[in-house]
Parts: C-alpha cells; structure tokens; sequence
C-alpha cells in the first residue's frame, strides 16, 4: 500500500490533505468529523483585525459608562492585545485537547501592531503552526506594488520575531511580481506559503441598488492558477507551498504533488459532504493512481511536473499560451 505520510511546516502528517480555514474547521464538533475523515491537519475557521477591533471598542464604552477613567486609562494602552478574541484562544484550546491530528492557527490581518501579542496567545495555547492569511485589497493610488509588498513583510516579520511557531502565509495571486515577493519571504524564514486565497467578491443588485454579499465556493478550475505557480516556484524557493483553490477530487490533489506541493488544501468540496466522506474518496483515489504507476511514497512523485523539469519555461510559463493559441 503506497505511504500518504508527508511532512508541512515541520509537522508530521500522515497525508497531505489539509482542511482548509473555515467554518467547518471552527468547531469541535466539526473538527472531529474531519479528522475522522482522515485529514491530515486542519486550519482554524480565521480570525479578523475587524474582530479585536469590535471586542476593543465594546470594553472602551463599558469602562466609559462605569466612570472608571483610571482604569480606562491603565488598560488603554494594551487593551487590544490583552484581550482579543478569548472565544478563538479557547477554541483553540478544546481543538487541540480533542484532535490527534495538528491544528494551524489562522488570523487574518494587514498591520502588525494588532497581531504580534495575540499571535503569542495563539502559541500559549498550542497552535502546532500559525497561517498568516493576508486578506488585503490596497485601494490607495498613493501605494505602489513596493509599498503594499513592504507592508506585507512587516508583518511577517513582526509575527516571526515573536514566536517560535511555524509560520506560513496565504497568498492573494494578485502581486506584480509573484516569484519575487515569494522570495522575499522566503527569505524571511516563513515555513510555508499557500497558494491562493480566494477573496470573497461582492455583487449589486440592480432592483434595490445595494450590494450583495455570498459565499461563492471553488470550482474545479480554479486548480489551474494555483497550480501553475506552485510549478514555477517550487524550485525558486525553499519553504514547503501548499496549493488551496479548486481540490475537489483525487485528481486534483495528485496535480497539486506532481506540481510540487507539501500539502493539499480543500475547503468548498468539504461543504457537499460535510460528513468528510470526500476526504476518504480523495486518499483512496491517490493510492490506487501512486500503486498504479509504482510510486511508493509521495516523496517519489512530488515535483515531477514543476517547471524546471518540463524545460524552464516550456511548460507552465508563456510557452503554454503560445502553444495553445498556434493550435487554433
């Protein structure tokens, strides 16, 4: 029986199969059905800037309205770190009291100086690493590509200074220079990078002219992008990359390995079988392919298909497009 055991972020797993962030991975309820499925870790459900904000504001009017101003002002300092959301730590906690299978933190921030002590709760209370989603959308015409990447280090480096956990950040794909800015992380010690965050898009509608906001989930085809730049960064950088977007069956995910992926991330497929019966469809898919085509372990077919071994550039670069659009 060919072995699924791999490694992701220093940790040991025994697949690559990583339940993505969300609200199936917010409960321990949840969570134990999953890790019965057979994932091999799982991303908390993350947690928001916009979240310690709110507990923030809600215990500045509390103090306000009890006329305490000493104590307003010996806690005003610190508050945001102080508090954060207990909810999330505890939660945390009773995830990692129930599951044998390792727990990843998610928060989900832009500046550092909201993160860097909440980050150091989260490792008190026993996150196994900490994924950085940087959920960003730079709508300032004053910041150029170098300034929106520099804010982006920052906090990385921030949160690296600070903890000893693995760290991994989730990419948007939208950077001008892809290869580059993973390089700079990568440089800057990061464990592991995901590939793609797939940002939520709001809609209008045209009757009451408002905006409309849902939860659009991943089709198969969303492999495609996540997967060409995990094949063209794999030998660009040294962290582990974890492909996230469009896994929705066995298929998908042995693309994701032969591309170069350490880990495999579904989310959306997760939602039709919310029991986690995709997940047992998925590994046993991969064994009968690897048994298939003679492949021991995953170490024996991760990477066959990165860039550099089609040709540097002949494969998932530029060259594709020219070949496709030559045969029509």
């Amino acid at each position: 029986m060919p072995a699924l055991r791999t490694t992701y972020l220093g940790l040991e797993l025994k697949n690559p199969i990583v339940a993505s962030s969300g609200p199936l991975t917010g409960t321990v309820a949840q969570a134990r059905l999953l890790e019965s499925a057979g994932v091999g870790a799982i991303v908390m459900r993350s947690v928001f800037e916009e979240q310690i904000r709110a507990e923030v504001a809600g215990m500045y009017d509390a103090l306000a309205e009890a006329g305490s101003s000493a104590a307003f002002d010996y806690l005003r300092a610190d508050l945001p770190m102080q508090l954060g959301p207990e909810k999330y730590v505890e939660t945390l906690r009773a995830l990692r009291k129930e599951l044998k299978i390792p727990v990843i933190a998610s928060i989900n921030c832009i500046v550092p100086d909201q993160w860097v002590a909440f980050a150091r709760k989260l490792e008190r209370a026993g996150a196994d690493a900490l994924e950085l989603n940087v959920y960003d959308i730079p709508v300032d015409p004053a910041a150029d590509s170098l300034a929106v990447e520099n804010r982006h280090l920052a906090l990385v480096r921030a949160i690296e200074a600070e903890v000893k956990l693995p760290v991994a950040v989730k990419l948007s794909p939208f950077y001008t220079g892809m290869a580059g800015f993973a390089r700079r992380l990568n440089a800057c010690n990061v464990e592991g990078l995901v590939l793609f965050n797939r940002f939520l898009q709001p809609d209008i509608d045209i009757e009451t002219m408002t905006l409309k906001y849902g939860v659009h989930y991943s089709h198969p085809d969303d492999l495609r992008l996540p997967l060409r730049w995990v094949a063209i960064l794999r030998d660009q950088i040294t962290c582990d990359l974890a492909l996230s977007s469009g896994v929705h069956d066995a298929g998908a995910a042995i693309k994701a390995l032969l591309a170069g992926a350490n880990a495999v991330y579904m989310c959306s497929a997760l939602f039709a079988k919310p029991e986690g019966h995709v997940v047992a469809e998925v590994l046993q898919g991969m064994r009968e392919w690897m048994a298939r085509h003679g492949f021991g372990s995953l170490d024996d077919c991760r990477g066959r298909l990165r860039e550099r071994v089609l040709g540097d550039g002949q494969g998932f670069e530029r060259a594709h497009y020219v070949k496709t659009l030559s045969r029509t």
